[in-house]
């Protein structure tokens, strides 16, 4: 696979992490997917989008991960591991919490 550089000149990713570096049993949000049109085509069709919610399930070996998204689970090579940017995902506090003064 092809792939643009994984920080934009404006250092759009540059405080990303990626699938292939993310902790386990976090949920993530998909920021970016630096690869080329064929696969990220794919990777459209398996619901990995920007946006998307993901959690790293798994690990194995040559950095490959098993991803969760929903109740799917998702196995990618680390090559493609290595170019899915994304960042922690920020929980909206529940409706019943009682706020804090």
């Amino acid at each position: 696979m092809t792939s643009p550089s994984s920080t934009t000149s404006d250092g759009e990713h540059a405080n990303d992490i990626t699938v292939e570096t993310c902790p386990l049993h976090v949920d993530m949000v998909i920021t970016a997917i630096d690869i080329d049109e064929r696969h990220r085509f794919r990777m459209l069709e398996l619901g990995l989008r920007r946006g998307t919610v993901i959690r790293v399930t798994q690990r194995s070996n040559f950095h490959g991960r098993v991803v969760a998204k929903g109740t799917e689970r998702i196995a990618l090579d680390g090559r493609t591991a290595a170019h899915i940017h994304v960042r922690r995902a920020e929980h909206p506090a529940s409706p019943t919490a009682t706020p804090t003064k």
